[in-house]
């Protein structure tokens, strides 16, 4: 009897527990009941930001809502309106309320967290990350008419070297040997033969603005003859600046080989013609720290002969910002590669930065740090396009069979984050080895309008 005793009173105590807290290892979980019914949802129902109340906004904003994370992603372009001083339209849960009052203006140049609160009390945090782009702002690039000129080769430290229209068919174009401060501005230079548009060594401090740099009787379709066309070669020079540039059809546009601390702005590249190993927009080698910003590449790959559009080589610090790549035909190549940054003669230390670039037409893949390379951070990186097959010109397919990110032997510290890839061609195929990143951030699920092109205009006038 006294056992049958104690066996009800367990059943008792389990019953009674069920309806209210069940108390394990000091954890007490509370259990809906009848009474309490469903608690109110606490969440962002959608997001926008309307032209009608914002004024000189072209267009609506969409939010796209990734519920699981709370972020909201915008895309805004800042030439349109004031980014600093923008309403947005928020929809929340009935009996919800939201902080900061939604007819307050925001500043969405930076990320806005927005806290909903129900009836009930409850919060949820919502963080706003807006991809901002900016405005192409290129100052008229022809102060006055060009004179017609033969090659220069550089005398003396400071010269000037502006208002030329170069052709050059048997020496480089421009020379500069140990020469520091030089200034090559509002030239056109078209040069052809196995020489370099601008070629220099030991000239730190060199300045290449709003230029045209152009390699004539390239063929109609593939690779130059070798791939020593480049049209813009540095070697061991410091401190050098160039901005507004347009390079076409050479080997590579811009090659730096032990150039530190460089500044390259507003470069517009077509057509980057090779052969292996060349074939890149830019080329660091052997190089510390630089700064690419605002650029844009533009392969057509029935045209074009490409390896690396931006190769990061030997090379560490760099930092690769704004830009828009399209085209890529090499089964080898990738979109931005940082490799070797620890190996023989390597300059500069790990670590690397891509950020706010986008990737049309890529096929063997779109950012990679290999053999070597670490620390190396892709932030804000969309892709879409991605090619997997025929890549153009005979050139056989991806060889990594359409991969986006890459991080093989590397050592270590690499991150996505907050990457957009879209529609891959090879879905399954996106992160390897995913191991060797300590974040992986990306969505597949957003479409994106691609970032302008870089358009320099250097059409001479008479009223010039």
């Amino acid at each position: 009897m006294s056992l049958l005793i104690l066996s009800l009173t367990i059943l008792q105590l389990i019953s009674c527990s069920s309806d209210y807290d069940i108390l394990s290892e000091s954890v007490i979980i509370k259990l809906p009941t009848e009474e309490s019914g469903v608690a109110p949802i606490v969440r962002i129902i959608d997001f926008s930001i309307q032209s009608a109340d914002n004024e000189g906004l072209k267009s609506d904003i969409l939010g796209i809502i990734d519920e699981e994370k709370k972020i909201i992603y915008i895309e805004i372009d800042s030439s349109s309106t004031l980014i600093e001083e923008l309403t947005p339209t928020v929809t929340v849960d009935t009996e919800s309320t939201i902080e900061p009052d939604t007819d307050t203006p925001q500043d969405f140049s930076d990320e806005v967290t927005y806290t909903v609160t129900n009836v009930e009390g409850a919060k949820v945090d919502y963080t706003v990350i807006p991809t901002v782009e900016e405005p192409i702002i290129v100052e008229n690039s022809c102060t006055n008419n060009r004179q017609e000129s033969g090659p220069i080769i550089v005398s003396e430290n400071n010269q000037r070297i502006e208002n030329l229209y170069i052709k050059a068919t048997n020496q480089h174009g421009i020379e500069i040997n140990d020469y520091s401060g030089v200034v090559i501005s509002n030239c056109i230079i078209e040069y052809t033969g196995a020489y370099m548009g601008i070629k220099f060594s030991n000239a730190d401090n060199l300045t290449i603005e709003n230029c045209y740099i152009k390699y004539t009787n390239a063929p109609s379709t593939g690779p130059l003859d070798d791939y020593t066309r480049n049209c813009i070669e540095g070697l061991d020079s410091e401190n050098l600046v160039i901005t507004n540039v347009k390079v076409e059809d050479g080997s590579t546009g811009i090659r730096l080989n032990q150039c530190d601390y460089s500044e390259l702005t507003y470069i517009e590249g077509h057509n980057m013609r090779g052969p292996f190993p060349r074939g890149q927009l830019v080329q660091y080698d052997k190089c510390i720290g630089g700064l690419l910003e605002n650029f844009s590449v533009i392969n057509d790959r029935e045209i074009a002969w490409t390896e690396d559009n931006i190769s990061i080589y030997k090379s560490g610090g760099q930092q690769i910002k704004k830009g828009l790549i399209i085209g890529n035909n090499s089964p080898t190549g990738v979109g931005v590669m940082f490799e070797d940054q620890n190996t023989d003669g390597a300059r500069g230390g790990t670590g690397g930065l891509v950020e706010d670039v986008d990737f049309l037409e890529m096929g063997n893949g779109v950012a990679s740090s290999v053999e070597g390379s670490g620390n190396v951070t892709f932030n804000r990186l969309r892709a879409k396009q991605i090619i997997c097959g025929d890549l153009g010109q005979d050139r056989g397919q991806p060889g990594s069979n359409s991969l986006i990110f890459a991080a093989f032997d590397t050592s270590g510290g690499n991150k996505i984050i907050d990457c957009i890839v879209y529609e891959s061609c090879n879905p399954t195929n996106i992160v390897w080895p995913e191991y060797n990143f300590d974040v992986i951030d990306y969505r597949n699920d957003i479409d994106f309008e691609p970032r302008s092109a870089i358009v320099l205009d250097f059409t001479c006038l008479s009223s010039n």
